[in-house]
């Protein structure tokens, strides 16, 4: 399993979902004053160096509802609220969209995948917004590929299929594209768009003609998962200065107890550094004092027993 898995879900999902947000944005005709202050707020969050670096600290990978639960409330740092539905129905689009682009890529298109999306959301942001910050994340998956074996590429890949395996949703863009089937499969990547599959975490609603309007959407969205049933009227809230985001890395045995990050909204990214490229041969298997997840406690277990 690897231990580096959690970023990569993290980012990804939550760049499918600033995609989402953009998208919904535009089909509510929302000020664009307003437009613009709800994506830079869930992005500076989203991407925080303080909340990176806690991402990529060597652990296990963080489970479902975790990960749920630190994109929801990331997505509630900015003046837009999502209901429990809203959310639930995000959460299929931006688990199902990445586990479409996970299942057409090779080992060697991770990175490449995580890039995209990072580029893709640069490209929607507001002109004012601090392009570093896009970029200091950028610079940090760059490192960790570079740092990365043949061996590296195929257990984060195997852990990132293994963690999405449990989602099924039939998802009407995927399906209108041509790139899933409706019992919930994938089509081969053999049938589908080049310029799709090899542009793989771009923002894959451009290639989506539908025009129906948002009423049309409404009174078919029961099971439709469409972009136009998840968010409800954008409304201005207070807003605090400091945010509390729910970690996945645990601080202790105890599973209920995790690490809380403290975020300063206020913070200015002039400058932001990153740590230097290691050599591609360094060993990432070895990470000391950290816990290991039930499945390597039974592989262990086996071993002993076999040895015996």
């Amino acid at each position: 399993m690897s231990h580096f898995a959690t970023p990569c879900i993290v980012v990804n999902l939550g760049c499918e979902m600033i995609y989402v947000i953009e998208q919904r944005l535009k089909a509510q005709n929302i000020p664009a004053e307003k437009s613009e202050r709800v994506l830079t707020e869930v992005v500076t969050v989203l991407l925080h160096p303080t909340l990176l670096e806690e991402l990529f600290i060597p652990q296990p990978v963080a489970t479902h509802a975790v990960v749920k639960q630190l994109l929801q409330d990331i997505s509630a740092t900015s003046i837009m609220k999502l209901d429990d539905y809203s959310m639930s129905k995000l959460w299929d689009l931006m688990t199902m969209i990445y586990k479409w682009q996970l299942a057409v890529a090779t080992n060697q298109n991770i990175f490449d995948i995580t890039l995209r999306h990072l580029k893709g959301v640069a490209t929607i942001m507001p002109k004012n917004f601090p392009k570093c910050i896009v970029e200091h994340t950028m610079r940090k998956f760059e490192a960790l590929a570079q740092r990365f074996t043949d061996d590296d590429y195929k257990c984060l890949n195997n852990t990132l299929i293994l963690w999405f395996s449990e989602y099924h949703t039939k998802i009407s863009v995927l399906l209108r594209l041509g790139l899933q089937r409706k019992d919930g499969t994938f089509n081969l990547p053999s049938t589908i768009s080049s310029n799709i599959t090899n542009n793989l975490g771009e923002n894959i609603y451009k290639y989506d003609h539908k025009k129906n309007s948002v009423e049309e959407y409404v009174s078919q969205c029961a099971d439709t998962h469409e972009i136009s049933c998840l968010l409800g009227p954008i409304e201005i809230s207070p807003v605090h200065s400091v945010l509390e985001l729910q970690l996945p890395i645990e601080l202790c045995k105890q599973e209920s107890e995790k690490k809380t990050l403290e975020i300063n909204r206020n913070t200015q990214f002039e400058t932001i550094t990153t740590t230097k490229v290691r050599n591609k041969n360094t060993d990432l298997s070895f990470v000391p004092d950290m816990p290991k997840s039930p499945q390597e406690d039974l592989l262990e277990m086996m071993e002993d027993l076999s040895i015996t």
